[in-house]
């Protein structure tokens, strides 16, 4: 595919045009987090940013954090999987850079945090943005500047995600 990056799009523009297209995948999709995923996915598939085994590569590993923050989740055991998945993507040697923003971005999403009473806690956010916020990230970046703008993009979306990560419940 053909990219022309649109570096002229100002703002409020994007910002107008990334609501919309939220809302569109939101309605579609009925509030299933795990198919807006798919959606998004999709989307960056169809723009060759990502392969379609890398689409489902990383919606397992969205699947993998999501059932983690449910009750019944084992955030450390989803830790140590999500890490593997990414190792795995990282060394195939074929894996594209907005796949590997999107997959770190979901290893990132789960936090070490220290005990003093004992070992190190991996927390869960109950829905975490990190990786969500990525893949849409690379979504409008790609829009604005191709697949370097999708990396870069994916970078910022993955680093809001994580932050508004904070700012919700961890499990």
């Amino acid at each position: 595919m053909e990219f022309t990056p649109n570096p002229g799009t100002g703002m409020s523009d994007a910002m107008h045009a990334a609501r919309t297209e939220t809302r569109r995948i939101m309605a579609e999709n009925k509030g299933d987090l795990v198919a807006e995923q798919k959606a998004v996915l999709a989307r960056l598939t169809t723009a060759k940013l990502i392969t379609d085994t890398e689409a489902k590569t990383l919606l397992a590993l969205y699947k993998i954090g999501f059932d983690a923050g449910e009750p019944k989740g084992n955030p450390q055991r989803a830790y140590f999987e999500s890490r593997e998945v990414y190792s795995k993507l990282a060394v195939s040697g074929t894996a594209s850079p907005v796949a590997l923003v999107i997959a770190s971005a979901a290893v990132g999403s789960f936090e070490l945090v220290d005990d003093p009473k004992g070992p190190p806690t991996v927390v869960a956010f109950k829905r975490s943005y990190g990786q969500s916020g990525a893949a849409i990230g690379a979504g409008i970046g790609a829009i604005l500047g191709g697949p370097a703008g999708a990396i870069l993009g994916g970078e910022i979306g993955g680093l809001i995600g994580g932050i508004v990560d904070d700012k919700k419940d961890k499990k």
